[in-house]
């Protein structure tokens, strides 16, 4: 699986460069257009991240089973991208439980991922903290059903920012990583 990330670096920075452009624009338009938005950013963001999540685990030839974990993450961005994306309207009325969903069972695939990756993925700490932040994402979400429209597209916007930053850094660490090393220390681990 690493040497699979390393190879395609690009796929982990552009995930994150995606998730940051979104925050930004959330955070800098007005809140009250940024939440009309919200159901058609969501939707592409959780579309476009769920496909390359996919893409890279079903690429990945890992020595092990981990590329399970970036599959299921990737069928789960699909499927709740494709839902919003089919009936806006609808998914309106459900977004912020999809959203808090969403941030919760991805939150805990990375956690998982990067725990059992640790030893093995450089910059695995970046992947635990945006676990750890989606799955805080998705509490609050569920903790503040009622509160305001603005509130919650500032938390995903900081959200968006944040976990952008964290692989878009991670890609570029990764393009560091020298692969025949890898590949040695791979079959001297196994």
């Amino acid at each position: 699986m690493l040497e699979t990330m390393v190879k395609k670096w690009w796929l982990v920075s552009l995930r994150g460069l995606i998730a940051l452009v979104l925050g930004i624009i959330m955070l800098v338009i007005n809140p009250m257009v940024a939440a009309a938005l919200l159901v058609l950013f969501i939707g592409i963001y959780a579309l476009v991240d769920g496909i390359i999540a996919l893409v890279v685990g079903i690429i990945n030839k890992p020595p092990r089973g981990s590329r399970a974990w970036l599959i299921a993450e990737g069928v789960i961005g699909i499927l709740v991208g494709a839902a919003i994306l089919a009936s806006p309207l609808f998914a309106g009325i459900f977004l912020i439980y999809l959203i808090a969903i969403w941030a919760l069972l991805t939150g805990i695939l990375e956690l998982v991922f990067s725990i059992a990756e640790w030893k093995y993925v450089p910059g695995a700490w970046m992947i635990l903290i945006g676990g750890i932040i989606s799955v805080i994402l998705g509490g609050l979400i569920f903790a503040n059903i009622v509160a305001g429209t603005v509130l919650l597209v500032i938390i995903i916007a900081i959200y968006l920012v944040i976990f952008g930053l964290l692989f878009l850094l991670l890609g570029f660490m990764l393009k560091g990583v020298d692969v025949e090393k890898l590949t040695k220390v791979d079959i001297e681990i196994s």
